[in-house]
């Protein structure tokens, strides 16, 4: 993903600002405003508290990932290892790699961790100069999400929960169908099906989810960049469960329309307004990642993508609303009742 947009030093006026704006009329179309793990770029990532101040700001969809612990319990986390550059022990300091995954651990094990301050001096810290600390701030879990959402009476706004699951390091997690067995038995228990969205750059795992609960839209993530590709044009990868975009033409909304998918997620420096044209032609929602620049958020709207999952969402508002579109309402809501940030 590409490196943040630096945020200008008072941010906090212009999102204040933006909360409390009055929501324009609709105009042509709409815009899914995605806060890319709660908006890192402004507070500690896939945490309680990063969904409360977006919600607090006012998004359609919080966008967060999720691993399976060793006793079978679905939390919100990026990597599958706990990060050196977020995560510190119960003696209060920065844990080193190797780190264990979280598939080892359990979830008494896993809250005992604070993930609510970037390591000082990191090269992942630097990429986020805005973000505020909030020290003492556990790993949650999707049941603890999802509660929250609740809270703040907000009965519009989505979650895009991804699967972090890697073909190539099975050690890491469950197989495809334990890991969609349990975000499953969550989001039924908890009366939420009908508010998610799962993604995945594993469609191992999209494939599952079609099968045992089809009426949950499936997110295609796609990323092109030869450093790191989950998709290619011209060879199989181990992602793609079979569905290579070389089999149907060198195109890849047609490689996520023949996987049975609703929505196509690609990286937002693969794609053109061609490539959006292609995708609605086949009936394919599609929403880039990771997009922090305002001016990339411009020119992607203006090429008719359907949504944006961005670092920034105060930016991403911003940029919706210069455009005409109708912004979503700001719900404040406590990360824990209680205890304000």
């Amino acid at each position: 993903m590409s490196l943040p947009h630096r945020l200008a030093p008072r941010w906090l006026p212009l999102a204040a600002a933006l909360a409390s704006a009055v929501i324009l009329p609709a105009q042509a179309r709409d815009l899914d405003i995605e806060a890319h793990r709660g908006g890192r770029a402004l507070w500690p990532e896939n945490t309680l508290q990063s969904f409360a101040h977006a919600l607090s700001l006012g998004v359609t969809t919080l966008e967060m990932d999720m691993n399976i612990t060793k006793d079978g319990n679905v939390i919100i986390s990026h990597e599958r290892h706990l990060n050196p550059d977020l995560a510190k022990g119960p003696d209060g300091a920065y844990v080193t790699a190797p780190t264990p995954a979280f598939f080892s651990l359990t979830l008494a094990e896993i809250k005992k961790y604070d993930v609510g301050q970037l390591r000082p001096g990191s090269a992942y810290g630097s990429h986020f100069p805005d973000q505020r600390p909030i020290p003492g701030t556990p790993i949650p879990t999707l049941k603890e999400a999802i509660d929250l959402v609740k809270r703040s009476g907000n009965k519009t706004v989505k979650m895009n929960i991804e699967t972090k699951i890697d073909p190539s390091h099975p050690e890491d997690s469950p197989t495809p169908e334990v890991f969609v067995d349990k975000v499953l038995a969550v989001l039924k228990a908890e009366k939420f099906e009908d508010r998610v969205m799962i993604q995945s750059f594993d469609w191992r795992t999209l494939q599952v989810v079609q099968q045992k609960a089809p009426t949950i839209p499936t997110v295609y993530l796609t990323e092109q960049d030869p450093r790191e590709p989950s998709v290619s044009l011209t060879a199989k990868l181990p992602w793609t469960a079979g569905f290579d975009p070389v089999d149907h033409g060198g195109s890849v909304p047609k490689a996520v329309k023949a996987a049975g998918g609703k929505v196509w997620s690609p990286l937002y420096t693969d794609i053109d307004a061609g490539l959006v044209q292609e995708a609605h032609s086949l009936g394919l929602t599609v929403i880039p990642w990771t997009v922090n620049k305002p001016e990339d958020m411009a020119k992607l709207i203006d090429m008719g993508v359907d949504g944006i999952i961005s670092d920034q969402p105060v930016l991403l508002r911003e940029a919706a609303a210069a455009k005409g579109i109708a912004l979503p309402k700001a719900f404040p809501v406590e990360a824990v009742p209680g205890r304000k940030h």
